[in-house]
């Protein structure tokens, strides 16, 4: 492949992006991984102190992060608070520290985003998507271990606090066939997975009933950048009073105190600037059911907010590529009204475990974007006796050294990414070769192209 002359404008991005050309690609990125998380009342750490800070008590409430940042082998010590659930963070009128695990705080953070997820395409860079499962999530074992099959209920017990990945390509929606998924963090980063953990609490043996004793991993996003002040805006939901009939209680409420529902997904626009409403659950084809229904809860939310401020429903798939919209998915906890409810993109009555879409136009339940068998996940529909409930969820965008499968990392990759792009007849404006402007084209250039094109890799 041919170098290419760097335009002015190219190398004023590559300059204000900042774009490192150690750029990590593969399983290496898994390494590199950061990330912010919550975690649920039921057990530890709540009522631990802040690793890093020695205080306060961490709650249900707080977006957490590793001790060293990322992930990192264990033992290693609890997790620190990223932005607090009251003054100064989230601003969340029930904050009170100092209760322990298994006591409801009514500050129950269920799903995360910052809003800049990366976009998910038809094709092109593949997206890989993450996610957490609860204690009581079996798997359906479709591939080699580690996965939610040897870590869950039936297996090792530690799933509910471990981040896995899908195993394989998926193109929504209704993707298929299933591709499983692997293990990529662990909670405690110890044996019998022993990959980088967060320094959480394992394992935790399922049952009903309160403290557990260990720790429910229950909101992510996998990629956060940290080393700076915390990012802002921050998107998620609080729980309501659904019923779980697997733990045998009906969840906190923590909706109710701010005067929303659990199916509304929440903005804190700042530090210490309390929530409202981005996108009401009626937008979302939640809380929609007969009179009596029980309420919808939002548990997991991946967000790419188009820059408006405002939330604007897709009106189908892949229309947020032309930056009309914003691109949402989200899953509902167990007992949510409208699991069971016949989805109105595959024609399949929705579970806990599938990523969902809002309604397409005319319709009023949401879509089923990726099935919950396809990750891998019991499903009732597929003839379990009971649903794996996917209660954490986050999309990032995979980058390969070998994009054109040829066996070796080369230039020809470079020609993939800028094609994956549109950009098949460099070099233009945006489309350069050299996009680093170091004088040569390689692969530092991959990671330039793709920041320009707003991938999140």
């Amino acid at each position: 492949m041919r170098d290419f002359q760097i335009t002015t404008r190219a190398r004023r991005w590559a300059v204000q992006l900042g774009v490192i050309a150690t750029f990590a690609f593969g399983s290496a990125a898994i390494a590199a991984a950061q990330g912010t998380f919550s975690v649920d009342f039921q057990g530890p750490p709540i009522g631990a102190p802040d690793a890093c800070a020695g205080g306060p008590p961490l709650t249900e409430g707080d977006i957490l992060a590793g001790f060293f940042g990322g992930p990192a082998p264990g033992p290693t010590p609890g997790p620190c608070i990223y932005i607090p659930a009251g003054p100064g963070g989230l601003a969340l009128p029930a904050y009170a520290p100092g209760y322990g695990p298994g006591m409801v705080g009514f500050v129950e953070v269920d799903a995360l985003s910052y809003g800049r997820d990366a976009i998910v395409r038809p094709q092109g860079i593949r997206n890989v998507w993450h996610f957490s499962v609860d204690e009581f999530a079996v798997g359906i074992g479709a591939t080699p271990p580690p996965n939610v099959f040897t870590e869950g209920a039936t297996g090792a017990r530690e799933a509910s606090a471990d981040v896995f990945r899908d195993a394989g390509a998926m193109i929504g929606p209704c993707s298929a066939p299933i591709v499983g998924n692997v293990a990529m963090l662990d909670g405690d980063g110890l044996l019998p997975f022993g990959g980088p953990g967060f320094g959480l609490i394992e394992p935790n043996p399922f049952g009903p009933g309160v403290p557990d004793a260990g720790t429910n991993l229950d909101a992510l996003d996998i990629d956060t950048p940290l080393g700076g002040p915390p990012i802002y805006p921050v998107y998620f939901s609080l729980d309501d009073v659904t019923f779980d009939g697997l733990e045998g209680f009906a969840h906190s409420g923590s909706a109710l105190t701010v005067g929303v529902t659990g199916a509304d997904v929440l903005v804190a626009p700042g530090p210490g600037v309390g929530p409202f409403i981005f996108a009401p659950a009626p937008l979302l084809g939640l809380n929609t059911g007969p009179i009596g229904s029980p309420p919808d809860e939002l548990d997991a939310l991946v967000l790419a907010e188009n820059g408006s401020g405002v939330y604007e429903p897709s009106m189908g798939p892949y229309d947020w590529l032309g930056g009309g919209t914003d691109m949402l998915f989200f899953s509902l906890s167990r007992g949510s009204g409208t699991i069971g409810m016949i989805d109105s993109l595959c024609g399949l009555p929705i579970e806990e475990g599938d990523i969902l879409v809002p309604p397409v136009p005319g319709a009023v339940t949401p879509g089923i974007w990726v099935p919950a068998e396809v990750l891998g996940l019991a499903t009732i529909r597929s003839g379990f006796v009971r649903a794996d409930e996917l209660d954490a969820l986050d999309v990032t965008c995979q980058i390969r050294g070998d994009l054109d499968g040829d066996g070796v990392v080369g230039l020809s990759d470079l020609a993939v990414v800028l094609a994956d792009f549109g950009c098949t007849s460099p070099p233009s404006p945006t489309c350069p070769g050299d996009a680093d402007g170091d004088g040569d084209t390689d692969l530092s250039d991959l990671a330039v192209v793709l920041a320009n094109f707003g991938a999140t890799c």
